[in-house]
C-alpha cells in the first residue's frame, strides 16, 4: 500500500504537462532572447512530435506572446483587408476572443510583406498590439474589450513628405517595433515631431505622456537598461542609436547609424557597460559607455568583421555574443570583452533565422521552418537535433513558455509540447 501511494503522485506528475514561465513580449521575459524558465527534454528525439494544437490565424511576421496560460497573436486577413488580434488558451488552442480593424496600408517594397510585424506585449490585466500601419491597441485580457487605441497613421504621421513622396517619419515598410511596458508607461517608437522617435503612453488611459527626439522611428524595439551605471531607454531611431535618461528622457549619448532608407532593425543589446550595435550587413561593433557629468561618453570598444547581421538580433551567453552572419548563413560567437571570434557554426543554408537561449541550449528557427537544437557556450557549438516544425516556413520569432514552443508559420500558429 505505501508503495502504491508513493507511485500515485509520480504518475499524476507525469500525466500533467509541466507548468512554465511566460513569454509576455518580444524576445521573452527580459526582452533579451532568453527563456529562463524553459523546461526542455533531457534527450531530444530525432524528429518533432505532432503539434499539441494548431490554429489558422492569418498572415504576418508577428510572433506570439504568452502570459497567464493565454497566447496572444496579431495577424492579417488579406482577403478582408483587416488585422486580427486574437487570444487563445495555451493548453488546447481554444479561441477565447478576437478583434479586428481595417488595415489597408501596403509597403512600397512588396517583398516586405503585408505584416503585421510587431509582437504583442502582455502586462498584468491587459495586452498591447501594434499593427503595420501604426494601430496601437490596448485590450483587456479577461474580456477582449478595447480599453484605448491610437491610430498613429492618422494622429501622428502624414505631416511631412520626402522627395520620393514617402512619409518622413513613418518607417517605409510599416511599423514593426514591439511595445515595451515600463511601469505605468507603454513605450513605442512612433517618429516625427508630433509624437517623437521614442514615445511614452499612459498604460491605463493611452494618454501621450512624453516624446523624445524628432527622428524617423525604427523597426527595432527599445529596451530599458543601465549601461555605464545610468538607467536609460536604449533605442534605435531611423538614423542613430541613442540612450535616453530614464528619469527625464534627455539624450545621454548617441551613435550615428545611417541605414539605407533609414531601416534600422537590430534591437539594442546591452552587456555591462557596453551596447552592441549592428545591422545592414555591416561590421558589428560595441560601444563602451562611461559617465561624463550629466551625459555619457560612448567610445568604440571593439569591431568585428566576422559578424555582419541584417534582421536577427543576437543574444548574450555569459561573456560572449552569438549572432547570425547574413552573408555566410552561420552563427558567429564573439567575446564581449574584445570582439574576438570564439567559433563559427556550420552554415544553415537559410537567409533568415531567429533563436532563443535556454541556459546553454539554443533553439534556432529557420526561415524554412526547421528547428535546430544546439548546445552552445563561449567555447563550442554542438547540434543536438533537427526538427521540421512548420511545413510552410517561419519568419516570426518563436516563443518558449515552460515546456511549450510556439511557432508562427505563414498562416498558422502551432504549439508543441516539449516532453
Amino acid at each position: 500500500m505505501p508503495r502504491l501511494l508513493l507511485s500515485l503522485p509520480l504518475a499524476l506528475a507525469l500525466a500533467i504537462p509541466a507548468a512554465g514561465g511566460d513569454w509576455p513580449q518580444w524576445r521573452g521575459p527580459a526582452r533579451d532572447g532568453h527563456a529562463p524558465d524553459a523546461r526542455l527534454p533531457a534527450k531530444w528525439p530525432g524528429s518533432a512530435p505532432e503539434p499539441t494544437w494548431r490554429v489558422k490565424i492569418g498572415e504576418g511576421y508577428s510572433g506570439a506572446a504568452v502570459a497567464g496560460g493565454k497566447v496572444f497573436a496579431l495577424a492579417r486577413d488579406d482577403t478582408k483587408g483587416v488585422e486580427i488580434a486574437s487570444c487563445f488558451d495555451l493548453a488546447n488552442g481554444k479561441h477565447l476572443w478576437q478583434l479586428s480593424y481595417t488595415a489597408p496600408f501596403k509597403a512600397p517594397d512588396p517583398t516586405a510583406g503585408r505584416g503585421p510585424n510587431a509582437t504583442p506585449t502582455a502586462d498584468g490585466d491587459r495586452v498591447y498590439f501594434f499593427g503595420l500601419a501604426g494601430m496601437l491597441t490596448c485590450v483587456e485580457i479577461a474580456t477582449g474589450k478595447v480599453l484605448w487605441r491610437h491610430d498613429c497613421l492618422k494622429e501622428y504621421w502624414g505631416v511631412k513628405k520626402g522627395a520620393d513622396g514617402d512619409d518622413e517619419w513613418f518607417p517605409p515598410c510599416g511599423a514593426s517595433a514591439s511595445p515595451l511596458v515600463d511601469g505605468n508607461t507603454v513605450i513605442v517608437p512612433i517618429g516625427g515631431k508630433k509624437a517623437g522617435a521614442v514615445t511614452g503612453f499612459d498604460r491605463a488611459t493611452g494618454k501621450l505622456l512624453w516624446k523624445a527626439l524628432d527622428d524617423r522611428s525604427s523597426y527595432a524595439s527599445p529596451i530599458v537598461a543601465s549601461p555605464g551605471g545610468i538607467k536609460q531607454i536604449v533605442a534605435f531611431t531611423g538614423t542613430r542609436m541613442v540612450g535616453l535618461r530614464h528619469s527625464d528622457r534627455e539624450l545621454l549619448w548617441e551613435e550615428p547609424f545611417k541605414a539605407h532608407y533609414e531601416q534600422t532593425i537590430i534591437c539594442p543589446v546591452v552587456w555591462k557597460d557596453r551596447v552592441v550595435i549592428g545591422g545592414e550587413q555591416r561590421a558589428t561593433f560595441a560601444l563602451k559607455l562611461t559617465r561624463d557629468g550629466d551625459k555619457m561618453k560612448a567610445a568604440r570598444a571593439w569591431k568585428s568583421d566576422d559578424l555582419k547581421m541584417y534582421l536577427t538580433t543576437p543574444v548574450v551567453l555569459g561573456d560572449h555574443l552569438i549572432g547570425f552572419d547574413h552573408r555566410t548563413s552561420r552563427l558567429v560567437c564573439l567575446s564581449l570583452e574584445d570582439g574576438s571570434t570564439a567559433w563559427t557554426s556550420p552554415a544553415f543554408g537559410t537567409k533568415h533565422l531567429s533563436f532563443v537561449a535556454a541556459g546553454e541550449t539554443l533553439l534556432i528557427l529557420t526561415l524554412e521552418g526547421n528547428l535546430i537544437v544546439a548546445r552552445a557556450s563561449g567555447k563550442e557549438y554542438e547540434q543536438l537535433a533537427r526538427w521540421k516544425v512548420s511545413e510552410k516556413g517561419a519568419w516570426a520569432h518563436p516563443a518558449v513558455a515552460g515546456n511549450r514552443l510556439l511557432v508562427k508559420g505563414p498562416e498558422e500558429l502551432l504549439c508543441y509540447e516539449l516532453r
